[in-house]
Formats: structure tokens, C-alpha cells, sequence
């Protein structure tokens, strides 16, 4: 049986797959890598190192053709269909792709019958873009907890016999790797984290960006931490990331746009208070229940909408005028919400993440001894 875990998108997400890979390889099936720029090698290094014997062959993709050529014009950092279709022949030697994203199904024709494509999600929130119709040309899709479940097969998105509940694969990692991480300052004010999502339309970052790093640098009771979705400022132009890079203020605000701090939940585990939109990192950070304060920017009618479940979890504050009072009484305000973050948690990602990526590597691996290369059921 020939695997390929096959990352195509940002970097961050080899850390919700890749240590599947490498529970995959402890019992005895060695599966090869195929990653898309060499920013991607950084990470795959991050998680070997904590699967001790975890040495994969690791294959870089986009070295040549069209891929190539749209990053070095600066198109693209991560060209995903050129670089699939640039790869094509070497993808069709394999038995199973496993894939953290859903471009992968735009070749599913083009890939043998044989092939299984299979999919680990790189998020557990609430929007309904965790339930893509993309995700019906997958054989098989591991879901992280009963929440999306649920949602998924409501959306016929996944089938039963098709898909596993295994729990948060990045969780997994992080326990493992048993960081001992320094604090981001040195003082003993609280630490607020501010995590904008990517995407302008649901992002608060347009509307209350600077206006919250501005009220932050005007007291002295809290740090801040900027730490938005890498996407966020992705493709801004050198000079856009400069200024917003000149409104920290050493010692009270750090702001982090680019580093993989970004990724391996350095600052989600290290921040009291959690400032956001709609962002699912909001539970990664409540790995460890703490008060949570969301962002409405876009005026959403947000109550009994599933896409913003997590609202539910904290105070949401339409306007930045009820920010301090809000970020002073979070704390006495926590009771209110721990045990529906609790549950919330419980549902997102399943519980206790230890043992999320073996049991990925089961499921995986009992789906494929279980359907052969004829299996009608397969290869939609």
C-alpha cells in the first residue's frame, strides 16, 4: 500500500496531518510526503522531531512548471492546482492521498480508480465552511469531534462507513511536544490575545484593528499580542506589513504576522484573555478554559446561528466602547461560560486530544484494509 500525505496550502496545516503520518509509520506503514515549497520543510522538521525514529521521505514539489514560475513572479506563494497538475503523474502512483485541504479534489478524475483521496480537517470551528460540498469527492474524511459530524452529515457532505471521529490532530501534537515556552513579556500584567481572522468579510481587523492596538497602548493593566491568521496579511505589500509591525510597543505590545509562532499555539497557550472574531483558534485556546471576548465588526444577527456557536463562549462586544469594561470584569465574568467552553470543547474536538493522530492512523489504515482497488463505493 503506497500513501502520500500531500501538502499543498500554508505550511500550518502539515501540523493537523503530518502526525498522522507519523503514527502511521510506528505501526509498520511507511507513508512518503510530498510538501510544496521549502517553507513547508520547517514544519515537517517541527514534528519529527517529536516522533522520535519519525524520519520521513519528503519530496518537494513545484520545482518546475507553472508552479515555479507564479512564485517567482510573486502570484502566488502557494500555487495549489498548478503544482497538483504538475504533479499529476507522479500523484497517480499512489494506493491513498491524505490531505488537509480541498483543492486536492479538483484532480479526483484524474487520479486512478484505485486511489483513495482522503481528508483530515486543519480546523474545528463553526462557520459553515467546515462543511464544503467539496468534501463529497473524498473516500474517506476523519472529523474531529461530534459537532461537525453532526453538521456533516446533515450537509450529505460525508457517509456513514466513510469518515472516522478521531479527535484535534494539532492538539495531539502540541501535548506531545511538551513545549516549555517563555512568556512573550516580562512583567505580570494579563495577556490579551487578538487573533483576526483572514478574511475581510468576517474579519475585525478593517473596522477594530488599530483602534485596539491604539486603546492597548494607552493603559498599563494589559499586554497585547497581534497574532491574526497568517492569511491575513499574506499577500499585503511589504510597506503594509511594516506598519502594522511599527505599532508594537516593546515590553506591552508584540505583534507577530509572519513567524511560526503563529502556528504552534505559543501564543493560544500563553495569553489570559482571548480577543477575537471568528477565528476557530478560539479552541485551540480553550484547550485550557479562559475568558474569551469576540469582536462583532459586520453587525451580524449572530444568536441562534450554528456558524457562530462559539459567540456563545464569552461576551460579544458590537463596538470597542465596552472593550475595557469588558476586558476588567472577564475574569469574574468566566464562571458564567466554563462550562459551556467545556462542552463546546468536548464537541469541537472531542475532549482529551491525546491519542487524536494514532487514532487517525487506525482509521486510515482499517478503512483501506477494508475496501480494495474494485470497490465500487470509492472513487466518486
Amino acid at each position: 500500500m503506497h500513501i502520500l500525505f500531500l501538502f499543498i496550502g500554508e505550511p500550518h496545516q502539515l501540523f493537523h496531518a503530518l502526525p498522522i503520518a507519523a503514527e502511521m509509520a510506528d505501526m509498520g506503514v511507511i507513508p512518503q510526503v510530498a510538501v510544496a515549497s521549502p517553507a513547508h520543510m520547517r514544519m515537517v522538521e517541527t514534528v519529527a522531531n517529536a516522533y522520535p525514529g519519525f524520519v520521513p521521505s519528503v519530496t518537494l514539489l513545484g520545482k518546475r512548471g507553472p508552479a515555479q514560475w507564479l512564485r517567482r513572479l510573486h502570484v502566488s506563494r502557494h500555487p495549489r492546482l498548478p503544482t497538483l497538475l504538475g504533479a499529476l503523474p507522479w500523484l497517480r502512483r499512489f494506493d491513498a492521498i491524505v490531505v488537509p485541504e480541498r483543492t486536492t479534489t479538483a484532480i479526483r478524475h484524474l487520479l486512478p480508480r484505485r486511489t483513495r483521496l482522503i481528508f483530515t480537517p486543519h480546523g474545528a470551528g463553526d462557520r459553515a465552511i467546515t462543511f464544503d460540498q467539496r468534501d463529497r469527492h473524498f473516500d474517506f474524511a476523519l472529523v474531529a469531534g461530534e459537532k461537525s459530524e453532526e453538521r456533516m452529515l446533515d450537509a450529505g457532505t460525508i457517509r456513514a462507513g466513510h469518515y472516522a471521529v478521531n479527535g484535534y490532530v494539532k492538539l495531539d501534537l502540541m501535548t506531545r511536544m511538551q513545549k516549555t515556552r517563555a512568556s512573550s513579556f516580562d512583567n505580570d500584567r494579563p495577556t490579551v490575545l487578538y487573533a483576526p481572522h483572514f478574511r475581510r468579510s468576517l474579519s475585525s481587523w478593517d473596522r477594530f484593528g488599530r483602534d485596539v492596538i491604539a486603546w492597548f497602548a494607552a493603559q498599563d493593566r494589559y499586554n497585547l499580542v497581534v497574532a491574526p491568521h497568517v492569511r491575513l496579511f499574506a499577500d499585503a505589500s511589504q510597506g503594509e506589513i511594516d506598519a502594522a509591525m511599527r505599532l508594537a510597543v516593546p515590553g506591552k505590545i508584540l505583534i507577530d504576522l509572519q513567524s511560526d509562532r503563529l502556528f504552534d499555539m505559543s501564543y493560544t497557550a500563553g495569553a489570559d484573555i482571548y480577543l477575537g472574531d471568528v477565528s476557530s483558534q478560539v479552541y485551540e485556546f480553550l484547550a485550557t478554559p479562559r475568558p474569551c471576548l469576540f469582536l462583532n465588526a459586520h453587525g451580524v444577527e449572530w444568536r441562534g446561528d450554528p456558524d457562530y456557536l462559539f459567540w456563545t463562549l464569552g461576551d460579544v462586544l458590537n463596538d470597542l466602547t465596552g472593550l475595557p469594561d469588558a476586558l476588567d470584569h472577564a475574569e469574574e465574568r468566566h464562571p458564567l461560560y466554563a462550562e459551556a467552553q467545556r462542552q463546546r470543547l468536548a464537541e469541537s474536538i472531542g475532549g482529551d486530544p491525546t491519542g487524536a493522530a494514532r487514532r487517525g492512523a487506525e482509521a486510515i489504515l482499517r478503512f483501506l484494509a477494508k475496501t480494495g482497488p474494485d470497490d465500487k463505493s470509492c472513487g466518486s
